[in-house]
Formats: C-alpha cells, structure tokens, sequence
C-alpha cells in the first residue's frame, strides 16, 4: 500500500512539513512496511515560500521591512541557486501574524512591507517570483507595495495619501515611478479566488478576520471602489471583479494593474511543480488537511485542490482529511473523499488547542495507521 502524505500547515500549531513529519511518524509506528511518501503542501498561503524553495532549491534571505503597521521586522524570502526564481511569502512582511487581536485595523494596515521584501529581492535580478499572498492584515490593494517600489499615490494637493485603506479616500493621481522599474515576471499564488469588489470581495469576505465590522467593511469597500475608479481612468482598465484580484487585500489586484503579474491557483501551481498527478496514480490513499476545513477551503485551498486532482489521474484513490476545526456544513464533497478527521478527537480535554498539534496529529495518524490496515484486511 502506498500512502501520499501531503497536508498544508496548520496555522498557529505546525508547518507543512511538520504536519508532514509527524503524520508519517504515527503511521509508521503502527505499520512500518507501509509505502508513505512525504509531500508538504502549500495553496498560496503562509508557508508556500518554504515548500517552494523545498523543491526548487536555494537559500533563505532575511531582510528588514516594515510590517502592517510600520513596525520594523525580519522577514524572510527564497532565492534558486541559480538566482532564477524568486520566492515570497506576503504574510512574511504584512502578514496577520505579526499584529495583536488588539492591533487590527485593515483601514490603516497597509502592504507597504511586502513592497520592501519584493524590492529586496530584486537585488539577485530574479527571471521570476512566485508570490504566496495568504494571510494578510491588510486591505489598501496592494498600494502599500506600490509605494515602497516607487509608485506615488497623490490626493488633490499634490501630496501622497497616508498608508491603509482610509488613504484610498484621498486619491486623486497615481504617477510611475521616477526610475524606470526593471521587474521580472511576477506569479501571483492566490488561496482564493474572490474578486476584488463586490459581495465576494476582498473587504466583505474577509474583513472580518482582520479586525473590520461592519461600518469599516462599508468604508472599506467605498476606497478600494474609489480608486479602481482613479486606477480605470489613469490607465483604461478595470480588474476589480477579475478572478482572484481579491486575495490579500486586493494585494492580487495591484499587482495585476500596475506590475502587469500573473493571477493563478496556488494549488494548481504546486501540485504541477510537485508532478503530483504523476505520483498519486500509484497511491492508495493520500493524507492531506490544513487547520480548518470550511466552506472557504472549496475556493483555492490544498485539500480540495488534493482531492480534485486525485479524481483526474487516479479515481481509485481514496483521501483522508486532516483538520484542527471542522465546519459543520459543507455542502458537496468530492466523491474520493473517504474520511474528514478533526486531530484533536483523541486528545485529552486540556490538550484540544494549537499548542498541541504537533502531537495530536502523530496520534491521528497512529489511528489512521490501524484503520488503514482494517480497510486492507476486510478487502
């Protein structure tokens, strides 16, 4: 039997590759003859960098940049050997998890950080970068990156807007940078394939894991409307309702709009570079998950990407899913979903929480071990 491993991080607990780890590790302590094969798995979020440069190979390369607030921080991007490709992790600059419950405010967040981390790498002249732009705190479409890359956003005295969403208000002009910008291909790794206005847009949808209620959220929309208004008459073109153009507050749209990048399925774009239809034709089962399984993973996360590539090129393939929370309505799931396990199940009562995954997860995947072999036994 031949078992694939491949699980997206879960936030707050483990990496994809520890999930990976210790998944393997359980199993095996149950069945060490099974076939298990560690694949770490990113969809565009937190962690993509990581799996990339896993693949890929290369170096870690740590620069100082601002993050969300402006506050200094180190963050972190990839470089080929062959100083080729460039990868980054939006949420390494402007990310969510460098801010307090008590610092969010996706009016004055802002993406300027990310602009910095993406300008550093430029520095190994870079052919292509691939950008994982999940779990953001901001919402100002990707004008903060703008900003630190040269662009002026200017209100009606000639002065540049402040940072954040609440600056958008002030737009009057957008002006190029000075120097002209020398920028390699840019591959935009969605997690989500929400548009940047709307009803399914970026401030309604995921304002409110940023801190927005629901007068911000209206604020919040208004801007970003203003300046695809500004944007469509300075340049002619108008991408606010394009696929994807939503992700990371809009950071998707910006750079679509002014440094002309390429929007694609994170996922999609992982398992190609993982030859995963290729590997899972020989699998039996593949173990995946993320840390929790809702009705938003449908739209660009690892399980269901897992799941819907398993039914292209191997539909006798049965898939496990592995989460930390579990929504209650799913609605319809691929058919080769065999199982949705939440990890915690096992555990005792005071060790139900992030600080236990790592743990949680080896022993949920000792008892998938012995299910497993059940399955086999009664085949």
């Amino acid at each position: 039997m031949k078992i694939i491993v491949a699980p997206d991080s879960f936030k707050n607990s483990m990496s994809a590759k520890l999930a990976t780890k210790q998944i393997i590790a359980g199993i095996k302590e149950g069945r060490p003859e099974l076939d298990c094969v560690g694949l770490p798995m990113a969809d565009g979020g937190e962690g993509t960098m990581s799996v990339l440069l896993a693949h890929i190979g290369g170096k870690l390369v740590e620069t100082q940049v601002e993050n969300a607030l402006g506050k200094p921080i180190r963050a972190q991007f990839g470089i080929s050997k062959d100083h080729k490709i460039a990868m980054l992790d939006m949420a390494s600059a402007s990310g969510i998890e460098h801010l307090s419950e008590q610092q969010l405010n996706p009016l004055k967040t802002s993406s300027y950080g990310t602009g910095q981390l993406l300008k550093a790498c430029l520095r190994y002249s870079p052919q292509r970068v691939y950008l994982g732009v999940g779990g953001s705190a901001t919402n100002d479409a990707g004008v903060g990156a703008l900003q630190a890359l040269g662009f002026q956003f200017l209100n009606d005295q000639g002065n540049s807007i402040i940072r954040g969403n609440t600056g958008l208000s002030e737009l009057a002009q957008i002006q190029q940078p000075q120097k002209t910008l020398h920028m390699p291909e840019i591959v935009v790794l969605n997690d989500v394939a929400n548009p940047l206005l709307g009803q399914n847009g970026a401030s309604r949808v995921f304002g409110p894991q940023k801190g927005a209620t629901p007068s911000m959220i209206q604020k919040m929309e208004g801007n970003l409307t203003h300046l695809t208004e500004v944007v469509s008459q300075t340049f002619g073109i108008d991408y606010a309702g394009d696929w994807g153009t939503g992700g990371a507050g809009g950071l998707s749209y910006g750079l679509k709009a002014f440094l002309h990048a390429k929007l694609q399925s994170g996922i999609q774009t992982i398992l190609e570079f993982m030859h995963f239809s290729k590997l899972c034709q020989s699998a039996d089962y593949v173990i995946t998950g993320e840390g929790s399984f809702d009705a938003q993973s449908k739209s660009g996360k690892v399980p269901f990407g897992i799941a819907q590539a398993c039914l292209t090129a191997n539909p006798r393939c049965r898939v496990i899913i592995l989460a930390g929370k579990i929504a209650s309505d799913l609605g319809n799931l691929p058919s080769n979903i065999e199982m949705i396990k939440n990890i915690n199940d096992l555990a005792a009562i005071n060790q139900k929480k992030p600080d236990y995954g790592s743990e949680n997860i080896k022993r949920t995947g000792n008892w998938l071990g012995k299910y497993l072999i059940k399955k086999v036994g009664e085949n």
